[in-house]
């Protein structure tokens, strides 16, 4: 009969070689199973430490989510500035779309935790000094700035739901088209016609199209005329 050896009990890191580093880089590595998964017992294991260890540096969890956001949203790529701020303005909400999409558990946090650091407000001056550039100041471009935002958060939101359903091979895209293809067409003529279009929800090439709507009617509220961008 084999010998059963008894189980190795996971070796803890001494106190002293915890930095706020070291529990950012376990915290992301947990984020990665979705925002719930994120708790200061998880990241402590997932360092091979213990929760006391980490509250010397994180008295709660939101001050622990904050300094994360932080970081992801320090890793914004920034466009370099052109000749034409519609065109820049377009790259700006990419680049920011693209950073949720590399973050897909940050897009809850980010409802909660709006502000969470110096990071997030240099994400707004930037927009806000491309819309000046455009002549959009004060209310008005605070208002671009969150439309900029809403289209953003409302489509990776979409975009990661239906990653996480097709992960299960769910896709809810072919499910919708299929039953709204399956509609009485008579009732609901123009919804089923549309059928097709519908699966593709969340897309990046209907990404584009809403987003150039959004990019034109703020032009357009800069009294620019030009096709540009």
């Amino acid at each position: 009969m084999p010998k059963i050896l008894p189980p190795v009990a996971r070796q803890r890191l001494p106190r002293s070689s915890v930095t706020v580093e070291g529990i950012l880089d376990a915290a992301e590595r947990v984020s990665t199973a979705g925002f719930d998964a994120l708790t200061m017992r998880a990241v402590a294991t997932e360092m091979g430490s213990s929760p006391m260890a980490l509250y010397r540096y994180f008295a709660t969890k939101d001050e622990l989510v904050d300094a994360l956001l932080d970081r992801i949203l320090g890793r914004h790529a920034t466009p370099a500035p052109g000749e034409d701020w519609v065109a820049d303005l377009a790259d700006f909400a990419r680049a920011h779309r693209m950073l949720l999409a590399l973050h897909p558990w940050a897009i809850v946090p980010l409802f909660t935790h709006p502000n969470p650091g110096l990071n997030a407000t240099r994400i707004g001056e930037l927009a806000l000094g491309i819309l000046r550039r455009g002549g959009i100041t004060g209310g008005d471009a605070v208002a671009c700035f969150c439309g900029i935002l809403a289209l953003n958060y409302g489509w990776s939101a979409f975009a990661a739901a239906r990653s996480a359903a097709t992960r299960i091979d769910q896709d809810p895209g072919v499910a919708i088209g299929a039953a709204i293809a399956a509609l009485p067409a008579g009732r609901f003529p123009l919804t089923v016609a549309v059928a097709d279009q519908m699966s593709a929800y969340g897309s990046d090439e209907h990404y584009e199209q809403a987003l150039g709507q959004l990019i034109s009617g703020i032009r357009d509220s800069a009294g620019v005329t030009d096709e540009t961008g």
